[in-house]
């Protein structure tokens, strides 16, 4: 069986972490009563939100993947709607244009999509709060591949900070999380999309290349 490595900010069971990301969080003044709902991209986004009052958990959110809305469940969020896993998915959605009033997406400092300004030109009323950033982590010793490793891959950011650390070879394989994250692999790089935009979903798929 060919390892897998696991390029993510958190550990996974049964496969190799390689812990080239950490989140820094801010803390922004948010005044929710002026939203009628809130966006998520990303579990990081929600847990952003621990340390401020409950009053958020009460408005009705969107989360751009299944993996997101079970963190939004677990912190208290009733109403969840699910897009489609990618953030171009969100627009789509009629509960955008269904609810009048104004959304609030909180976001990383570094956002691949341009989903809200489609939206916004759709006429949903929008903001935006920067409420983290990934960093790259620059300290400590990282695991060395082995040249027949499959490299699990679970954003763009994974893949910039990877490269800061690491070269890979022609024997290695990427799985990615989504398209946007592998539109930013460098040319050349065979990887493969899993099925899901999900962490468990791209082990799926990693193992399945390591058992071929």
């Amino acid at each position: 069986m060919r390892p897998i490595y696991l390029i993510s900010q958190t550990p996974y069971p049964g496969v190799i972490h390689i812990p080239i990301l950490q989140i820094r969080f801010f803390a922004p003044s948010i005044d929710f009563s002026i939203y009628q709902g809130l966006i998520f991209t990303s579990k990081q986004a929600i847990k952003s939100l621990e340390h401020y009052p409950s009053d958020w958990k009460s408005l009705p959110c969107i989360c751009v993947s299944e993996s997101t809305a079970i963190t939004a469940s677990e912190a208290g969020i009733k109403e969840i709607t699910i897009a489609g896993g990618y953030g171009e998915s969100i627009p789509d959605l009629e509960i955008l244009t269904e609810k009048k009033g104004k959304w609030l997406y909180l976001r990383p400092k570094v956002i691949a999509s341009g989903w809200t300004e489609r939206a916004k030109e759709q006429g949903v009323e929008i903001d935006e709060i920067i409420v983290y950033e990934t960093v790259c982590n620059t300290d400590g010793e990282l695991p060395i591949l082995e040249k027949n490793g499959i490299l699990v891959f679970t954003s763009p950011s994974s893949i910039e900070c990877f490269f800061q650390r690491y070269s890979l070879c022609e024997s290695h394989e990427a799985v990615v999380i989504g398209k946007t994250t592998q539109a930013a692999l460098p040319a050349g790089i065979k990887s493969t999309l899993s099925e899901s935009t999900s962490v468990a979903s791209c082990l799926k798929k990693a193992r399945e290349i390591s058992l071929s």
